[in-house]
């Protein structure tokens, strides 16, 4: 199924990192206004925008939402054979509070998933093959502006992972 068809309950959920840089930062209040016109338009059912952090320690019990998501996500591009990298990545780092060496879950600074009746139908940004979907155009199917393979894309929107 396209983030353009519609089965029933369509909720978004967008996550902005918590401290952006400023191309990103810049976003923040035209992609709340693009969710709510989508929301008007009944194109989306409801909409969440929250903030996450930069990165988890994959083992930190504190983030087991985030971390469930990551892994969420990481199944819904498996399973699609799409990839959410470079945008999403896992790191090994020293954790400067116990000085180990750690494996690191690093999100991207801007993130949009689409859920149909409570299943994850798309996560963006990732990559199919040499082209990449921003949050753009993910907002884009959404709007049936254009359909999944979106070749116009709005590259502001696809932060990297760091």
């Amino acid at each position: 199924m396209t983030p353009t068809e519609r089965t029933g309950d369509r909720r978004v959920a967008l996550w902005l990192r918590e401290t952006l840089p400023e191309p990103a930062a810049r976003q923040r209040g035209r992609l709340a206004d693009s969710l709510r016109d989508l929301e008007a338009a009944g194109r989306v059912d409801s909409y969440e925008v929250t903030t996450c952090p930069k990165r988890i320690r994959r083992e930190n019990p504190e983030a087991v939402a985030a971390r469930d998501r990551y892994l969420a996500f990481s199944r819904w591009a498996r399973d699609r054979g799409v990839r959410l990298r470079p945008f999403f990545a896992t790191r090994e780092c020293y954790a400067a509070d116990t000085g180990e060496l750690c494996d690191w879950l690093v999100f991207p600074a801007i993130t949009l998933a689409v859920y149909d009746e409570g299943d994850l139908a798309a996560v963006y940004p990732h990559a199919d093959g040499d082209d990449y979907r921003s949050v753009a155009d993910g907002l884009s199917a959404l709007a049936g502006d254009a359909p999944d393979s979106v070749d116009d894309r709005d590259r502001s929107l696809v932060a990297p992972a760091d």
